[in-house]
């Protein structure tokens, strides 16, 4: 309890751009440490489920994790590779984002969805490839779910040996916020 009490806390500070919403976001995580002193545990996750959305909504879009991976068969649940690869050999890489926006589709339900600009640095530093949406995303929600993972396969035939850096620019269709990272990786015979 007292760790959540810390996380909660510093999750409220960090949300503050004032006083009124520090009140505001203390009064909420108080409310929700009673529920759950008082035996109401889901009535206390709701509570703390309103503070998260509460964060999710004002903060940048960020990604929690990317990698190289051999298999992805759900959310964090997939097998790591090694960032090494054959010269024609496809990348599949596994990409938890975090804070995005939620859209609607034609039909009423809920969509997440992005578009990548990807860039390809070469062994010296230079660049070798860049594409403004390069790669389209979405994923079909039936609420506005958090823990959500995207899957990208990237063909690079013909690198050659030696190191490169991958830069991907995650761009939220639903809002204006953004989220880069990058991937190095070494092509081998």
């Amino acid at each position: 309890m007292r760790n959540l009490q810390t996380i909660a806390m510093l999750l409220a500070l960090s949300l503050m751009s004032s006083y009124a919403q520090a009140d505001t976001l203390s009064d909420q995580f108080e409310e929700a440490r009673s529920l759950l002193d008082s035996g109401q545990p889901a009535p206390a996750f709701e509570a703390l489920d309103n503070i998260i959305d509460s964060f999710w909504q004002r903060s940048p879009m960020f990604v929690r994790k990317a990698l190289f991976v051999e298999e992805i068969n759900g959310y964090g649940n997939f097998k790591a590779k090694e960032p090494v690869f054959k010269p024609n050999e496809a990348q599949m890489i596994y990409v938890e984002p975090v804070a995005f926006s939620y859209g609607k589709t034609e039909d009423g339900s809920s969509v997440a969805s992005w578009s990548v600009d990807y860039s390809l640095e070469g062994p010296k530093g230079t660049t070798l490839f860049e594409q403004e949406d390069f790669v389209n995303l979405g994923v079909p929600l039936n609420r506005h779910n958090r823990e959500i993972h995207l899957k990208m396969t990237i063909n690079l035939s013909g690198l050659k040996p030696g190191g490169y850096v991958s830069h991907y620019l995650l761009k939220d269709k639903n809002s204006d916020k953004t989220a880069d990272f990058s991937l190095p990786f070494k092509v081998e015979e």
